[in-house]
């Protein structure tokens, strides 16, 4: 028998965690919970779809850093359900997955970390998301082949509900991250190029003038500037306009270092900042950026040509600070 009172208290607590702040160990928490009031439950596994596998992300009595080594597909997983709710299972899990065909290195790790020969019944509870798979809870038993009844099974549901609240609310976190992401590289770079904007430029510069001055180095500042760009636009329109900037682009950055920064000022105006490189060096780049940036362009429906002009202004020599190198006009 349930001792109902604990089981209030098991679930009070669990769903406190999933309400808190700190959500991170809540499926290695509710299964421990779920552990400790299923009856018949002795060990137990959660598994998580990972894009299209589904790994594991919780264990209690076997090797977690072990079992993560392992993956399963969707169609394994519907098959050991059979399309039930909920199943209980008191078979020879070395022979089913060997005919299964699940790969020898799995079965020695699932023997090895997750006692798959000392299991004697498991309990699987599904947790499915508008009609969709993406979570399964697993108790299991080492002793008795029939140790799970109908109280454990609701018992399980219940837990593995609070499972599933725990995933939709770590899905929607990972979205707004991934959103707050993406919000925080639009302010940075240029969403046509994909080269980091003026706003990034201003605040690298400063950082790297620092540094600079700090070290006793030369830093140059190239300012590239398109010619005949507007009759591009004018004669071809603006959508080749933007492919001529994209090559310009990619082409300028690849006559770059990786710790030299090239940003889009604005319109068909780039600027290349260079660290330790004195207005000789940045001379010698500028011949080789206009001629990577005059090679013709090939386009679908036609090629292209665009000449570039390079204004240089480097540091100490033309200015101590951002603002005086960058009021150095393009000759």
């Amino acid at each position: 028998m349930y001792d109902s009172k604990r089981l209030l208290q098991t679930v009070l607590n669990l769903t406190g965690k999933l309400l808190g702040e700190n959500v991170e160990n809540v499926y290695q928490d509710i299964l421990q919970g779920a552990i400790e009031i299923v009856l018949g439950a002795q060990a137990g596994s959660v598994l998580v779809r990972e894009q299209d596998r589904f790994n594991y992300v919780a264990a209690v009595g076997f090797d977690l850093e072990g079992l993560k080594k392992v993956s399963f597909s969707e169609e394994e997983q519907e098959d050991r359900l059979g399309g039930k709710e909920h199943v209980i299972r008191v078979v020879d899990d070395i022979k089913e997955w060997s005919r299964r065909r699940v790969s020898d290195a799995r079965i020695q790790i699932l023997i090895k970390c997750g006692r798959m020969n000392e299991i004697k019944s498991s309990l699987i509870i599904p947790v499915r998301i508008t009609g969709k798979l993406e979570l399964l809870l697993y108790l299991d038993n080492m002793e008795r082949r029939d140790a799970f009844d109908e109280d454990s099974v609701e018992i399980a549901k219940l837990l593995a509900n609070l499972l599933g609240v725990i995933f939709n609310r770590l899905e929607l976190e990972k979205h707004v991250q991934q959103q707050r992401e993406q919000l925080e590289r639009m302010s940075y770079y240029d969403p046509l190029t994909n080269l980091p904007n003026r706003r990034m430029f201003d605040e690298l510069s400063e950082k790297m003038l620092s540094l600079a001055e700090r070290e006793k180095k030369e830093l140059s500042i190239l300012f590239l500037d398109l010619s005949g760009f507007k009759t591009v636009n004018d004669v071809h329109g603006h959508l080749v306009g933007d492919e001529v900037l994209k090559v310009t682009a990619s082409r300028t950055a690849k006559c770059l270092r990786v710790s030299d920064l090239v940003c889009r000022f604005g319109g068909d105006e780039f600027l290349v900042l260079v660290y330790d490189c004195s207005k000789e060096d940045a001379k010698n780049l500028a011949r080789r950026l206009i001629e990577a940036i005059e090679e013709p362009i090939e386009l679908k429906e036609t090629t292209l040509t665009v000449s570039a002009e390079v204004g240089i202004s480097s540091f100490p020599e033309d200015g101590i600070n951002v603002s005086e190198l960058l009021t150095l006009p393009i000759p």
